[in-house]
């Protein structure tokens, strides 16, 4: 019984001290974008979901319609508060909710991120778009793009659709 416990207890530990470690590293990738996008408060980077409005505000500043991935448009309030859809969706019964909120994720993370990597390497948000769409599905992606990027400010670029 005591060697049950003891697994458990290590399996408990170590699980708690990846969650902490996964949430250091992620937080310190949306500090460093919040910094070079030029935000005045880039603490908010530490703050879970928190910061994902942060990210999608900073990244639709400037517009009034958004171009999601180059395939729809979204007025840029609701495009800030996207990130509930997931969310709701996930909701609903059974796999297909599932699968529906993991998608929506993938897109709304994966349009974020092409803004900002865009932004990073002085590109067009188009030329970032399949790195960005597969960054919504593997964020370790987004994490070593943001760490791995100098400290100096850039400019938020936009998909040449959006409306400004």
């Amino acid at each position: 019984m005591e060697l049950v416990l003891a697994m458990f207890g290590s399996f408990f530990i170590g699980t708690l001290l990846l969650c902490v470690a996964l949430y250091v590293i992620s937080s310190l990738s949306f500090v460093k974008v919040f910094k070079k996008l030029g935000y005045q408060s880039p603490g908010f980077g530490w703050i879970p979901i928190f910061n994902i409005f942060v990210l999608a505000t900073i990244v639709s500043t400037g517009t009034t319609k958004v171009k999601v991935l180059g395939a729809f448009e979204l007025d840029t309030t609701i495009y800030r508060f996207l990130w509930l859809l997931p969310i709701v969706i996930g909701f609903i019964p059974g796999s297909f909710g599932t699968l529906l909120s993991i998608a929506f994720t993938i897109l709304y993370y994966g349009d974020m991120y092409s803004r900002v990597y865009a932004s990073i390497d002085n590109t067009s948000v188009e030329e970032q778009t399949a790195i960005g769409a597969v960054s919504g599905f593997i964020s370790i992606i987004f994490v070593f793009k943001a760490l791995s990027a100098n400290d100096d400010l850039v400019q938020l670029r936009y998909r040449a659709d959006d409306v400004h």
